[in-house]
C-alpha cells in the first residue's frame, strides 16, 4: 500500500537552505508524512536499525499484525538482554532481536518492506554512516520505503561542540548535516527524498550535572527525537550555546524504486 506521498508532491527537502516551498505546500507534506508513519501495515516486515529497548519494535509489531515481522538489530548486549525482557512481558509473537552494527547486519537482501531508526545514525563515526545507506539499500525489497528521526546539524558544527562528550551522547555532536544525509539517501538510489524539520527545541535537553541521565531515543521523549538529557556544567562548557541555531530533530523519508 502507499505509504509515502505520491512522488508528484515529493520535489525538494524541506530544510532552510533549499528553495522556500510555500506554506500550505510544506503542512500538506508534512501532514502526509505524519498519516503515513501511522499507517496500516498488515503483512509487511520491519527493521528498526539501533533498536535498544525494543519499544519502536514493539509498536511496529501491532501494526504488521501476527502475519508481519517486526526486527530490531541492535549491537549492545546490554540493549538486547533489555529487548529480550521487554518482549518476554508482552503477549507478541512476530518480534526478534539480531545483534550486529546498523552498517552491516547479518539479515537477508531485499527483505524489508520499511526501515526505521530513531536517534541512532548520527552515533555512528563519520566515516561509516555512508554504509548505513547501504545498508538500509541493501536490506529493502523494490519499492520499500525508509523512515527516519535523527538529530541534524543545520550547519558544521563548531570543534567546540564536536569534542564535546556529553553531546556526543546526547546525540548533538555526532550530527550530520543535512545535505550530506540527502546525499547518501540519493547517491545508493533513494527517491522521493523528504526532510522534515520537526522545529523542536533542543536546548530543552540542558541540565545541570546533578541530574540523572536518561537513555536515547526514549519513548517518553517529547519535541524531540533523542531524548538524552545532557549534563551541562554551569559555569564555562557549552551552557550558554544555543543548540537550535546548530543542530534540529528531523524526520527523513524516502523510497527505494519499484524497477530497482
Amino acid at each position: 500500500m502507499p505509504y509515502f506521498p505520491p512522488s508528484s508532491l515529493v520535489t525538494m527537502s524541506l530544510w532552510p537552505g533549499h528553495q522556500a516551498t510555500a506554506d500550505l505546500e510544506r503542512q500538506a507534506l508534512v501532514k502526509e508524512a505524519q498519516r503515513v508513519s501511522r499507517a496500516d501495515l498488515k503483512g509487511e516486515t520491519v527493521i528498526d536499525l539501533g533498536s535498544g529497548g525494543g519499544f519502536d519494535v514493539f509498536q511496529a509489531a501491532t501494526k504488521v499484525s501476527p502475519t508481519g515481522k517486526s526486527i530490531g538489530v541492535d549491537i549492545s548486549d546490554d540493549m538486547l538482554e533489555l529487548a529480550a525482557k521487554n518482549l518476554s512481558k508482552s503477549s507478541l509473537t512476530n518480534v526478534s532481536f539480531v545483534k550486529a552494527p546498523i552498517t552491516a547486519t547479518t539479515l537477508p537482501s531485499g527483505d524489508a518492506d520499511c526501515i526505521i531508526s530513531n536517534c541512532v545514525i548520527n552515533l555512528v563515526p563519520g566515516a561509516d554512516k555512508a554504509l548505513v545507506f547501504s545498508e538500509i539499500w541493501r536490506l529493502l525489497r523494490p519499492g520499500g520505503r525508509v523512515a527516519v528521526s535523527d538529530i541534524l546539524a543545520r550547519k558544521e558544527l563548531s570543534p567546540e561542540l564536536k569534542g564535546h562528550l556529553g553531546l556526543y551522547v546526547g546525540c548533538i555532536s555526532g550530527a550530520s548535516l543535512v545535505g550530506e544525509y540527502e546525499g547518501w539517501l540519493k547517491g545508493v538510489g533513494f527517491k522521493d527524498v523528504l526532510i522534515v524539520d520537526k522545529k523542536s527545541d533542543l536546548n530543552i535537553y540542558k541540565e545541570r550535572t546533578d541530574v540523572d541521565v536518561k537513555g536515547c531515543g526514549e519513548p517518553e521523549t517529547g519535541s524531540s527525537c533523542c531524548g538524552t538529557k545532557i549534563p551541562i556544567e554551569e559555569k564555562g562548557d557549552v551552557a550558554n550555546i544555543d543548540f537550535n541555531e546548530w543542530v534540529g530533530s528531523f524526520e527523513v523519508y524516502a523510497v527505494k524504486p519499484a524497477d530497482a
